[in-house]
């Protein structure tokens, strides 16, 4: 996919960029990744400036909810230079989700070097440490089409934002969140989106997360539709618990999404000398494990808040648990400083994670 650029000459941050003051997902780099695809094919790549689309009212993203998107970051380096982390993930786990929404494939090389190029223009927006380039590639379904069916007309574009820390309430560090347990609604079901990245997917939890934020807590946490009710993942990042010398996440299947930073912790786990166990909590399991102490730690995962610890489950009649003696724990810790020192260049790149980003100090 060759690439067509029309960049803004001078499209530089008017002052520092400072993560302590920039809100997650409210600012925007000024360039903008767009192609289109029409009869079969895609077409007219290109990088310009960020800007409104428009669209015909009766476009079937608008109405039927076929969109896909993906969430990853670029880090600046120690020598100045960025680096784009496990895009190739990215782009499989994208090609996934268009499969399952029944949408043209991206390929994997045409998508990285989308993002790779985009992050390359707008390298000035790439906030230093803690902060972070949040890169958001997704398509959209374009043609205006009232019917339930597959589109024949797609837009797939990505944009940038700077960003500092995902939850702004939480202390430097790992943090350590409050978590509503959620009984009253399930995420996902067998059979359903749960394990790709569409939009319907998060619509539904806006609900019962707004109920959490006005409670003063951080995330959700989602049962399945089983009725032994175990455990599944965050509104927005997967969950892992610590006991002695093991790191328990429930497992895949086709519910959960199988995300970059939950692989990445789990292989560092490893590396670190855990066992890392798979297996679902029933939510009595979860509730005992942590009142007898054998769940010794929470932990919170996703490309946004990279590794939190959770300190607080609470319950929708009023209870709530504490998770453990301290929170964030020290696995919780070491996994933080791992991910991160990976990802911001501080430690080796053992396992060949970070894309170096070309006319950025390279």
């Amino acid at each position: 996919m060759q690439i067509s650029k029309n960049v803004k000459p001078g499209a530089v941050p008017a002052r520092p960029l400072d993560p302590a003051h920039i809100e997650f997902g409210r600012m925007f780099s000024p360039h903008c990744f767009v192609a289109d695809y029409r009869d079969g094919a895609w077409t007219g790549a290109s990088i310009g400036p960020l800007e409104d689309f428009s669209l015909h009212p009766g476009a079937l993203a608008l109405h039927y909810a076929q969109e896909i998107f993906e969430g990853q970051k670029a880090f600046v380096q120690p020598d100045g230079g960025i680096a784009v982390f496990r895009p190739e993930m990215n782009a499989r786990r994208f090609q996934s989700s268009a499969e399952r929404m029944a949408m043209p494939k991206v390929d994997e090389q045409a998508f990285v070097d989308a993002v790779m190029t985009l992050v390359e223009v707008d390298r000035a927006w790439v906030p230093p440490y803690p902060g972070s380039l949040y890169i958001r590639p997704a398509m959209i379904a374009t043609e205006p089409h009232i019917g339930v069916s597959s589109s024949h007309e797609y837009k797939f574009f990505v944009m940038t934002a700077p960003a500092g820390k995902y939850f702004r309430n939480l202390a430097a560090g790992p943090g350590a969140a409050g978590v509503l347990v959620c009984e009253s609604m399930v995420r996902a079901s067998p059979g359903g989106t749960g394990n790709i990245k569409t939009a319907a997917n998060y619509a539904i939890t806006l609900q019962i997360t707004a109920q959490a934020t006005a409670a003063g807590l951080n995330q959700v946490l989602f049962l399945d539709s089983s009725p032994e009710r175990r455990v599944e993942e965050l509104g927005g990042m997967n969950v892992m618990f610590v006991e002695d010398g093991t790191l328990v996440t429930p497992p895949l299947g086709g519910t959960i999404l199988p995300g970059i930073t939950r692989d990445s912790v789990m292989t560092l786990a490893r590396e670190a000398g855990l066992t890392v166990r798979e297996y679902a909590y029933t939510l009595d399991e979860l509730k005992d494990g942590v009142k007898s102490g054998k769940i010794k730690e929470a932990i919170a995962c996703g490309t946004a808040a990279a590794v939190t610890g959770i300190q607080t489950f609470c319950f929708e009649n009023g209870t709530q648990l504490q998770v453990g003696a301290q929170a964030p724990g020290p696995v919780t810790c070491s996994l933080f400083e791992q991910l991160q020192g990976i990802q911001y260049g501080r430690l080796s790149d053992k396992f060949g994670w970070l894309r170096r980003v070309q006319g950025a100090g390279a």
